[in-house]
């Protein structure tokens, strides 16, 4: 025997969603975080060009002319350009680009800016120094007068060091790259968790339908979330659908073979008298595949339907109880009918014999000598047509009012010295609720029980 092949599972819904959550997070986060560290560079930047230009104005505020007619400010105000090293450097070229002027601070930096503005226009450079030293300069021009026929141009400079900027922009990446870092951890955390909690009525789902499969529930709970409320119903809908149609079928298999013991009994009686005559068993075979079509029929169709003619009740009823005169030959049981002959009700054949013969064959099995069958046309306020009224007694011990509901259930019988099985009214009970009827079990005038069934006009 070849072996079942194993297919590997797929991953669960859960995973798929938390790793495409995670995906998503990581692209979004390093996204925030490349914008923030664009959007952080650019503003320091413009901040350090907007100190140099103060600084340059400031230089453009305190420069005079020397003895010599050099340009250069009459003091500094920044001690940072006093210190060399210090990181702040400034400087001041003519128009022939001699330097007039240099801050104590650029002293051993090595400093050479290369930028030469006209007059009023601004330039940003940035130069590296000969120790490595990235630095960001800011250069005017200014004409400036000097007595002379026509006004000298003059470049001021301001250059600052960008290792601290550099440094700052590392050490703010490293924050964003650790802020980044646990955004993502704590999204992934709390969309495993939440995805988790959401999807957990899915998991319930799965394990009530295995308790279902496995037959320790008959149904799906109760208290669904929206979205699976309408799926929840409709699996209910469907196991019920399905245990209405096993029980259906359970209990038509017991009313075919219960239907069957009266023709198969009737056979036997036949075959006893030692006459195999065909003629006598041929209604008898005839009625035995009515009943295993009927009830193969109703297993299909489970109920009464709105459209079945009306049908002569005396001559089907009259046939009965011939049969079961046979059957029952040995305890010559005297039948006493009262059938009228234009009495006739909408009920599917098979229905009325299933119906009759489980009342006649209680009735003759239970009997001492004595049956009664009354059928009569049931005429109420409440319906528009006649309903039909079926009655059935015996003379024999009865049925105990405590009984009386409790044998019209399958498998139940009130007197257990007598062979059966105790489908016979339930079946009866059935098939008059299919019909929308009502059932009664009473005393009767003969001294044993009286079965009243009742149908209403359809």
């Amino acid at each position: 025997m070849g072996s079942k092949p194993v297919t590997a599972s797929a991953p669960s819904l859960v995973n798929r969603l938390v790793l495409g959550m995670a995906a998503a997070s990581v692209l979004l986060t390093g996204a925030a975080a490349m914008a923030l560290d664009a959007l952080y560079r650019d503003l320091a930047l413009d901040s350090r060009r907007d100190v140099l230009d103060a600084q340059v104005i400031a230089l453009v505020a305190t420069a005079e002319l020397d003895p010599a007619g050099a340009l250069a400010p009459a003091s500094i105000a920044e001690a940072r350009l006093s210190t060399p090293g210090s990181g702040l450097y400034a400087e001041i070229r003519n128009q022939t680009d001699e330097v007039t002027w240099r801050s104590p601070s650029t002293v051993g930096s090595g400093l050479e800016l290369k930028a030469r503005p006209k007059a009023g226009e601004r330039l940003v450079e940035r130069v590296t120094l000969p120790d490595g030293t990235r630095v960001l300069a800011f250069s005017l021009g200014v004409s400036w007068e000097t007595g002379l026929r026509q006004p000298a141009t003059y470049v001021l400079s301001a250059a600052e060091s960008l290792e601290p900027y550099f440094s700052q922009v590392a050490r703010v990446r490293s924050w964003l790259l650790a802020g980044a870092t646990l955004l993502m951890a704590t999204l992934v955390i709390g969309l495993s968790l939440g995805l988790r909690a959401g999807l957990r009525p899915l998991r319930r789902l799965e394990l009530e339908i295995l308790e279902v499969e496995s037959g320790r529930r008959e149904a799906l709970g109760a208290g669904w979330p929206r979205e699976l409320e309408g799926v929840a119903q409709n699996l209910n809908g469907l196991l019920a659908g399905e245990q209405a149609r096993l029980a259906r079928y359970r209990t038509t298999l017991g009313n075919l073979a219960h239907s069957l013991k009266t023709p198969i009994a009737a056979l036997k009686s036949i075959l006893a008298t030692g006459h195999a005559d065909p003629a006598a068993a041929g209604p008898q075979l005839d009625r035995m595949q009515s009943i295993v079509e009927h009830q193969l029929r109703k297993a299909v169709l489970a109920g009464a339907g709105s459209t079945v003619a009306s049908i002569a009740v005396k001559a089907p009823l009259t046939d009965l109880t011939g049969a079961l005169s046979k059957v029952y030959r040995d305890k010559s049981v005297a039948c006493h009918c009262d059938l009228p002959d234009d009495l006739a009700y909408p009920i599917d054949s098979g229905d009325l014999m299933e119906l009759a013969g489980n009342l006649l064959d209680n009735a003759y099995k239970y009997c001492r000598t004595q049956v009664g069958l009354r059928a009569r046309a049931d005429q109420r306020p409440e319906w528009r047509r006649s309903g039909l009224l079926l009655e059935v007694d015996d003379d024999g011990p009865g049925i105990l009012s405590v009984d009386r509901q409790r044998v019209l259930e399958r498998g139940v019988r009130a007197d257990e010295s007598v062979p059966g099985q105790g489908i016979g009214l339930a079946a009866v009970r059935e098939l008059t609720a299919a019909y929308g009827g009502t059932i009664e079990i009473g005393e009767s005038e003969l001294g044993g029980a009286a079965v009243r069934v009742s149908l209403p006009g359809r």
